[in-house]
């Protein structure tokens, strides 16, 4: 691949306030100097869900006056690596961080069904990522600069329920629609490019009472006389949301990059499908003019799935944990083949898939 993307670990960098670590930001320059001498292009992410203790204990992104730390953060990693580093992308998935810290509870604080929090918080790592692209820009005035955007397609478990098609309208418009415009301030022109992050599609159903009155809850069951698959983390495959979701953001008037798109699962002949399913969505969008400058899979090697711990499996290469030795898998020969020509090796989709040459593993 010729592309890689990772993040900047702030703990290491600012273990407490004001504190820097020349180590740490050291080693990340030497990775970058790796990644350069390989020929490939580095996109380094500042903020992947991590936050320093010391931050968290002061509320984290609850409180407005943080955004300085984060601001102070960025102008440091910018000074250090911004001379090698031309694609940034700010803060990933803010509204899965949101979520799962403030709404479902699974990460930290650990709070459960406060939605006003989590919006505080999608309001906060938007002002955040905002005064970071005008810091990066401001080091390096032809940075590429955007965030990773979490854009699951929902849709009404029943079109023709009007209750259906209401909670799919206000799911999408709190989860793709008003956070995207918040966050990468796209009338406050703080984008140079759409990062997308598509897993699956989403099915929602009208229920009488609870936040499912407004939001709908998620449907899992077939009993529409429609074929579902699901990853082994419950996530449903459905290849042809890519090219929707990709044509829809397209609207903004942007280049496109697909920062994530990938399949927890054992069952590598699955894995395999998936990448090519998802690959040949990916060459329809392109045909049907979308500006894609890139892809990239998530992930490269198994990784640590933040509150579901290292039982899902994402990687091209599989990784044994204990010794971290790393063993490629089917899917990453096919990929490999799909990085060098730049385009699908099989059929009539055989399209270029990237038009700047962007592509490769996260």
């Amino acid at each position: 691949h010729n592309a890689h993307r990772f993040s900047i670990e702030w703990s290491r960098i600012e273990p407490r306030p004001g504190e820097w670590d020349l180590a740490a930001i050291g080693h990340y320059r030497d990775v970058i100097e790796a990644l350069r001498r390989r020929g490939m292009e580095p996109l380094v992410t500042l903020h992947h869900f991590t936050n320093p203790a010391w931050f968290a204990d002061a509320g984290g992104w609850l409180v407005r006056r943080n955004i300085a730390h984060f601001a102070r953060f960025t102008e440091f990693v910018a000074k250090h690596l911004g001379d090698q580093v031309r694609w940034w992308l700010t803060i990933n998935e803010p509204t899965v961080y949101a979520k799962n810290a403030f709404a479902a509870g699974h990460w930290p604080p650990c709070r459960q069904g406060d939605w006003r929090a989590a919006w505080r918080a999608i309001h906060n790592t938007g002002r955040a990522h905002r005064l970071a692209y005008d810091i990066l820009h401001r080091h390096r005035p032809d940075a590429l600069v955007g965030f990773p955007h979490s854009a699951p397609l929902i849709m009404p478990r029943q079109p023709a329920r009007p209750v259906d098609r209401s909670c799919a309208l206000l799911r999408d418009l709190a989860l793709n629609r008003v956070p995207f415009v918040m966050m990468g301030g796209v009338r406050r022109r703080r984008l140079d490019f759409v990062g997308l992050n598509y897993y699956c599609r989403t099915l929602v159903h009208w229920q009488p009472r609870g936040a499912a009155a407004l939001f709908g809850r998620d449907w899992l069951e077939d009993d529409q006389g429609e074929p579902r698959t699901f990853s082994d983390i419950g996530w449903e495959i459905y290849p042809a949301g890519l090219t929707r979701q990709l044509a829809r953001f397209a609207q903004y008037g942007l280049p496109v990059l697909i920062t994530e798109n990938g399949l927890a699962t054992t069952d590598e002949t699955q894995r395999l499908e998936f990448l090519r399913s998802h690959l040949r969505s990916l060459a329809d969008a392109i045909a049907d003019g979308v500006p894609v400058v890139g892809y990239l899979y998530w992930s490269l090697m198994d990784n640590f799935e933040w509150s579901l711990g290292t039982d899902p499996r994402f990687g091209l290469a599989a990784t044994d944990f204990s010794t971290q030795e790393r063993v490629p898998r089917p899917a990453a020969a096919y990929f490999t083949e799909v990085c060098r020509k730049n385009a699908l090796p099989e059929g009539p989709t055989a399209r270029r898939l990237a038009q700047d040459g962007v592509r490769g593993a996260a």
